[in-house]
């Protein structure tokens, strides 16, 4: 008689060629073990969602039976069909590529979901590296071709989202708001709160409801004065250089923290908040969808694209082409198939974390580790 430990479905399952992760999504029960004693043979098996009971692998067994991680099966002959635990394409980018030795820009202009679009910036109170962790321009003050841009979104059925972030004039920003009335798209404007003009704004408010404010703020303004100016659709996100920054900045309404580090301040004490310990990972909620998608993309960045009052188009600060120079379908259609394309640069990707069998639980690569500011989000 044969018998086989099998996983429930909603468990995660993660082994590299060290590591091995059983991960409970519902109920964050898991066994994480540095030093895998998987086979390569228990490893394809584990694909499927179960390993044959032998006595290597009889600790491993009875950690993930005693865990409540999976359940006994035994059969003489025929063993039971397991189907391969992984998401399924109807269709993807490399079988359109094997069928037409291409991809249509049909297809991948469907992937775009959100652009932010970098206008002018008259404050100059941040280094270069700072305002790309804002996703906001760095000072300047260039005519800004926002037409041209804009016109170039009309092909891109499932975007979203399109943020315009710093100054604009009016005359801009109400031309941009009726032009893309029709088109069904959320608009933001990312405003820092010394340009932000509330007046004009509201007035905005009002006329479009699909237009929101991201009010940016830092330590230097006044908390209730801006609780004063919060109203629906103004988020609020405070610039934390410091850990001394949440506390003063703690006291405005739902406000969001959004850290931004610099490589000549001493980033010791935030760094501390912001990269995880192992016990923080394990206790991560993250659904089965969500780990079996982390694979494959970089979920904070998948579907994003900035692009710079100067036509340069960008993800996590990396330069990809200018829309001056070509169209933005194009771009994409380009960029997606190849192998420095941000939106698949996932941690599977990464060397400090292939062997990290907790790698989908962790959060995806971001601005700070592209930017050098830290090697990596955890202290494993």
């Amino acid at each position: 008689m044969n018998k086989l430990f099998c996983f429930y479905p909603h468990c995660h399952l993660k082994n590299t060629d060290k590591e091995v992760l059983v991960y409970d999504t519902l109920t964050k029960r898991h066994v994480y073990l540095r030093k895998s004693p998987l086979s390569k043979i228990d490893n394809e098996s584990l694909r499927l969602g179960f390993v044959r009971v032998s006595k290597s692998l009889d600790d491993f067994v009875n950690q993930c039976f005693s865990c409540e991680l999976g359940y006994f099966v035994e059969y003489d002959r025929v063993p039971p069909f397991f189907h391969e635990r992984n998401l399924e394409f109807v269709t993807s980018l490399n079988k359109e590529r094997n069928a037409l030795g291409r991809n249509l820009q049909s297809y991948t202009n469907l992937l775009l979901r959100e652009v932010t679009v970098l206008l002018n910036n008259g404050i100059d109170d941040y280094s270069d590296e700072m305002y790309l962790q804002m996703e906001y321009p760095k000072n300047n003050r260039d005519e800004i071709k926002l037409d041209n841009i804009l016109q170039q979104l009309y092909l891109f059925q499932n975007l979203e989202n399109i943020t315009l972030a710093g100054e604009i004039e009016k005359s801009l920003l109400w031309n941009a708001l009726l032009y893309l009335k029709e088109y069904n798209i959320g608009i933001i404007h990312r405003i820092m709160f010394d340009a932000f003009n509330y007046g004009l704004e509201s007035e905005l408010l009002d006329m479009f409801g699909n237009y929101s404010i991201e009010l940016l703020v830092d330590n230097s303004v006044d908390t209730a004065r801006i609780n004063s100016l919060i109203r629906d659709r103004i988020c609020v996100k405070a610039i934390i250089n410091s850990i001394d920054d949440v506390e003063v900045l703690g006291g405005i309404k739902d406000v969001i923290y959004m850290p931004v580090l610099s490589n000549s301040l001493d980033n010791t004490v935030i760094l501390t908040q912001m990269i995880m310990p192992e016990d923080d990972i394990l206790n991560s909620s993250k659904s089965i969808k969500d780990c079996r998608i982390s694979d494959y993309v970089n979920t904070s960045v998948f579907g994003h694209l900035t692009i710079n009052y100067n036509g340069e188009v960008s993800v996590l600060g990396k330069r990809i082409a200018s829309c001056f120079d070509s169209d933005l379908s194009s771009i994409i259609n380009r960029w997606v198939g190849q192998n420095n394309c941000m939106w698949y640069k996932t941690r599977g990707k990464k060397s400090l974390c292939k062997e990290c069998a907790l790698q989908c639980l962790c959060p995806p690569i971001s601005i700070y580790e592209e930017l050098g500011l830290f090697k990596n989000a955890c202290t494993i």
